[in-house]
């Protein structure tokens, strides 16, 4: 599949009412934030401020940070995890701003968060590096003057091809009109969305820094296929 289509195809699949439903479960909602995310939150100096959630879902990660003082707007692609989000951060005492919108082609004005976070490992569900830079961009362009960027990724050293392997894939995603700017490491994950396992750190260290942030901590676990990395808006 082309890029824009492989957005649709994940839009549809998280748009399904069982997927609303399963997100919005209490017992997730109510989980709160994992270690790592805890860990990325202790690096972070600012504790409060305007905080965007790029893939609120049903609002796990935006009612914990919301809870804790930051004023968290939402974002989501599927206009009823949006709404679902905002229900259950009322349901809980407190309350989200949300907005519909694909995160890989956020719209939101310049300067107006001190904190930008990705939810869960959604940096590697953007196809195509060019998108993935362009949103970084995008998100570089709404934090104010010293704010941060926190996301997750998926990272699978194990992903990486022989030249011959990846030449055949693009080959074929040529040959099909799909997805010509096929990398080692894109994969359709479940039939449901596309993932991007990254393979070194300095590939997604490479994306981050061309979209104008400044790598402040990253780390990786191949044995979790997890990594995450905090950035920072760079200071003119």
């Amino acid at each position: 599949m082309r890029p824009n289509d492989l957005v649709e195809f994940s839009r549809r699949s998280y748009a399904r009412p069982h997927d609303i439903e399963g997100w919005s479960e209490a017992s997730l909602v109510d989980s709160g934030l994992s270690t790592d995310e805890v860990d990325m939150l202790s690096i972070v100096p600012k504790k409060a401020g305007d905080l965007l959630m790029l893939g609120v879902g049903g609002g796990r990660e935006a009612i914990s940070l919301a809870k804790m003082g930051y004023m968290v707007t939402g974002v989501d692609y599927v206009p009823a995890m949006v709404e679902r989000a905002k229900e259950n951060a009322v349901h809980r005492g407190t309350q989200l701003e949300g907005l519909v919108q694909d995160i890989s082609q956020l719209n939101v004005p310049s300067n107006s968060y001190d904190i930008v976070w990705l939810s869960s490992a959604m940096y590697s569900c953007v196809p195509t590096r060019h998108r993935r830079v362009e949103m970084v961009k995008r998100i570089a362009s709404t934090l104010r003057p010293g704010g941060f960027f926190l996301c997750r990724f998926h990272f699978d050293p194990r992903q990486q091809l022989s030249k011959k392997g990846e030449f055949l894939r693009r080959l074929i995603a040529i040959c099909t009109l799909g997805n010509t700017a096929y990398q080692a490491g894109d994969i359709l994950w479940g039939n449901i969305e596309f993932i991007h396992a990254f393979i070194t750190e300095e590939e997604v260290q490479s994306e981050l820094t061309e979209g104008d942030l400044r790598v402040i901590h990253l780390q990786t676990d191949p044995a979790s296929i997890r990594g995450w990395a905090i950035c920072q808006k760079i200071l003119v």
